[in-house]
Formats: structure tokens, sequence, C-alpha cells
């Protein structure tokens, strides 16, 4: 089922619209406006920024005419070029963190791309009683577009408005396919091990050059909305809606940069962590040579122990699958120089010994030293190289026989 009809639950609509209520004048504070829908009144705040704009390290207009062909392939069900002009930029802020039925997403944040510009459309629920409003307008939009790019929307955000959708017995329209790319696993791929987190703030300030001053943790947005509903103090909600307005234009500079990293050369590379993440790529596509060159350039920019490792590892495996095993068998041994307990780099290279170069007291010394530290680690594959050893020393019974 496509993400479409996941949101597009077709159930009965309302006939009428629920109420009106006394509402805070939000318009002083916020910029915004109510706007009518066939289900009532919302709130609706419109930003424009223009293509000169600057965040972080790259204007709007660098963003809007790069070609984004490399993300689909890397992006789960979103396998078709990605085209700004047609897509749309989606996070939420809501009730609470861990979803579920009882959660509202009280403000919803929509950018998008026009020939001259970057448009923020931000859907605010004055009241619960504007929810239906809010889904509603939402709607409109997604009809509009045939892409959605969100940071961790796979697992949080879409999920709710999915649910919410459900719940509020809203039939929707369109039919269209929406593709959707979640930056967050993409962004995973090639800084989790560089950064402590890959959070959108972490992102901002270790990857995209932005900085942010005074925004509100994500964590205490639920409790100042509730606090907004109780006093209709509309300065309540300035902080929020800056915070989700940031994340959008964040989410657009940072899919930019995710792209520009995937049409890196090895020779152009000047990260080690993203060389070593361009390499698994190249090895998923099965250009292993590729992912060598690309392994080559990690190794020669790391400087953490751990990482030259890794790399060390990653190299062996290749050369190996290329059939290299002399070229392999050198990195293993450099790994276990470094780890003498890396069991897996030892079976490795007893493999290589007793199989492809017949070099069994190689083979039995490399066995026993991983058994003793097997057993030091007590490891559930200790029977595993009991019997290796035990195979090995046989053969050197055997030879010695025949000799």
């Amino acid at each position: 089922m496509d993400l479409t009809s996941k949101l597009r639950q077709l159930l009965p609509q309302r006939s009428s619209p629920p109420p009106v209520q006394h509402r805070a004048d939000l318009d002083p504070l916020l910029g915004g406006g109510e706007v009518d829908t066939p289900y009532g009144p919302c709130y609706l705040v419109t930003k424009e920024l223009p293509l000169s704009h600057r965040h972080g390290r790259w204007f709007l207009e660098t963003v809007f005419k790069a070609s984004y062909e490399n993300l689909g392939r890397l992006s789960s069900g979103a396998q078709q070029p990605l085209h700004l002009d047609r897509t749309l930029f989606l996070d939420t802020e809501t009730t609470g963190l861990a979803g579920g039925t009882g959660t509202y997403a009280f403000l919803v944040g929509l950018g998008f791309f026009t020939p001259t510009g970057f448009v923020v459309k931000q859907l605010l629920m004055r009241d619960y009683n504007e929810e239906l409003a809010l889904l509603y307008l939402l709607d409109q939009e997604l009809q509009q577009k045939e892409a959605v790019v969100s940071f961790n929307g796979k697992t949080f955000d879409l999920p709710l408005l999915q649910t919410r959708f459900a719940l509020a017995r809203l039939g929707l329209q369109g039919a269209s396919s929406l593709a959707h790319y979640d930056l967050l696993p993409l962004s995973r791929r090639f800084w989790r091990r560089k950064l402590d987190s890959c959070s959108l703030g972490s992102l901002e300030e270790n990857i995209l050059g932005v900085q942010r001053s005074g925004d509100i943790p994500g964590y205490e947005i639920p409790q100042r909305y509730f606090d907004f509903l109780r006093t209709k103090d509309g300065r309540l909600l300035q902080d929020i809606l800056e915070h989700n307005f940031i994340d959008i234009v964040s989410m657009a500079s940072l899919l930019y940069r995710l792209q520009a990293v995937t049409e890196l050369s090895p020779e152009e590379c000047d990260c080690p962590f993203e060389a070593e993440a361009l390499s698994r790529l190249a090895h998923d596509t099965d250009q292993y040579q590729l992912a060598l060159d690309y392994l080559s350039t990690a190794a020669a920019l790391a400087q953490e122990r751990e990482l030259q490792i890794r790399i060390l590892k990653q190299s062996a495996a290749l050369f190996k699958r290329l059939g290299e095993y002399e070229r392999a068998a050198v990195l293993w041994r450099k790994v276990l120089a470094w780890v003498e307990d890396d069991l897996h780099s030892a079976e490795e290279l007893a493999k290589y010994y007793e199989h492809r170069i017949k070099d069994l007291e190689s083979a039995e010394r490399i066995t026993k030293r991983a058994l003793a530290h097997a057993w030091l680690a007590k490891s559930p594959r200790i029977p595993d190289w009991e019997h290796r050893l035990a195979r090995i020393e046989g053969k050197i019974r055997r030879q010695a026989v025949d000799v």
C-alpha cells in the first residue's frame, strides 16, 4: 500500500463544521490568519524565503537547482529521481513524543520550492475541534505533490498522521502515489559513526553549519501547547512555530548535503566516514573495485584506531571476494597485530594458510592462538576452533607419515 493510501482512509465525511469557540487573537504574534474549510476554521501561517537566502553553508537556490537522482536508490520505497518542484517537506509538532491514538499533531509544517523561493506553510489547530480542518488542508497540499521529505517521518510523523486521519473519519481525495524520503536513516548511513547523535540538531551543528539561538527543546513543546490551550496566550506558540520553521528549512539543506555526498568520487572525499559509507554503497551495487578505492581513501584519512581496523577488515573482505587472497591475508595479519583477539580475522587467516597455500604449521599457530582467546572470552564458537585445530593437527601427522 502506497503512502497516500495509508494516509487517506476513505471514511464518511462530516456534514457540518464544528461549532466556533472563543479563540485567541494570534495574528499580531504569529503573523498568520484564519482560513475556512468544509470542516470549519484553522489557523495558517505562511512564510517565504527567497532563493538567495543562505541556510547554513548553502543558498536555497543551490538546493533547488541540484539534481537528486542518486537519492532514489538509497531511499526505501522511493526509486524515482526526486524533483523539488513537486516535493513537500513535512514536519509535525505533537502533544506527545511517544505517538499512539491519544497523540495529536497540533502543528503541521509544510515546505516547498517555487521558482522564486521556499514557502513554509504551518497549519495550526488552536484547539482540538480544529483537527478536521487541519487534516483537510494537509490533504489539499498532499494532492499537489508527488513526494514527501521528512526527518524520522517513517516511524513517527506519517504513522501518527495516518492514525489521526483514521480516527477523524475524514474522507480523503486524491489518488497519486507519494514517494517518501526519510532523511534520518539516510543521514545515519553516512554519519552515525562520526557523530554522537544523528538528531537534526546535531546534523545542523556538525554537518550543515546551522546555529540555532534560543531554540525550544523538543521535549518542552507538548507542555507548552497544553499551557496555550489553558491560557490562550499566543506568545507560548512563537518559539514552537520558529522551531518547526527551522526544522523544515534544515531538511531542505540536509537533502542537498546528502545528495552532494553521493556524488563524491574517491578522490574528492575528505571525510573517512563518508568514504567508508560510499564504499558500502558501491559494494551493495557490486562495484567492488570502486568500493576498494573508497576504502583506500578512508584509510588515508582515518585517524581513529577503531576506524582503521574496520577499514582493514572491509578491504580484506573485498580482496577475498575478488580472489586476491594474498592481499587479503596481508590485511588480516595487520588486524591481528593490532587486535590479537579478533577471531574473525584469525579464522580467515587460518583458512587461508590451511586451504590456499597449504601452510599447516602457520594455520596451526594461528588456530591455537585464536582458541586461547576464545577460551578467555568464553566464546560459543570454542567447539568450532577445537574442531579446526584437531583437523589441522591430523593433517600435519599424516603429512609427517607420508614423508
